[in-house]
């Protein structure tokens, strides 16, 4: 009995985090195109000498884009195949479904902090507010790898929790 309940509260998270992360996905997307397409390019300010001023903003913007759905696209395809990935305890019958659920919520978040990452940088670019020299960038990536640590501690004593 508690373990059906255990069940269907991880299957519940699941559920929720994989539709986020399919709706956060359309929304890089959108993001993306709405920026390097449909919005027009702002000029770049007189005293440019990043990555934006040498390659162009679109350039940027896509490899930005390309960035985050590849890592994306990765943790995707790690959670279509459970097989590949780590488990952080053995894995026997009676854990292997509590186990792959556990995998599948700490793939989704992953999966959401790499899109919010993707969209901010995005637009932060598009405004022209943010270079790879700026403590903002350095700050958002420290926050992110922060938040990707975090996400892995829990899943891994969650993980041994649910054993």
């Amino acid at each position: 009995m508690k373990r059906e309940i255990r069940l269907n509260v991880l299957r519940n998270w699941r559920f929720v985090l994989e539709w986020a992360t399919f709706v956060s996905i359309i929304c890089m997307i959108v993001t993306f195109a709405l920026t390097a397409s449909v919005l027009p390019m702002p000029a770049p300010p007189a005293d440019a000498d990043g990555l934006i001023a040498k390659y162009g903003m679109r350039t940027v913007l896509f490899i930005l884009f390309a960035l985050g759905g590849g890592i994306c696209g990765l943790l995707f395809l790690l959670s279509r195949f459970p097989r590949l990935y780590k488990y952080p305890v053995k894995i026997n019958a009676d854990n292997v479904e509590i186990q792959y659920h556990i995998a599948k919520i700490a793939l989704c978040a992953g999966q959401l902090i790499t899109v919010v990452v993707t969209c901010v940088l995005m637009m932060r670019v598009y405004n022209q507010n943010i270079t790879t020299d700026s403590v903002d960038f350095r700050d958002m990536l420290i926050h992110s790898g922060i938040a990707g640590g975090v996400v892995y501690m829990v899943y891994f004593l969650t993980a041994r929790w649910f054993r």
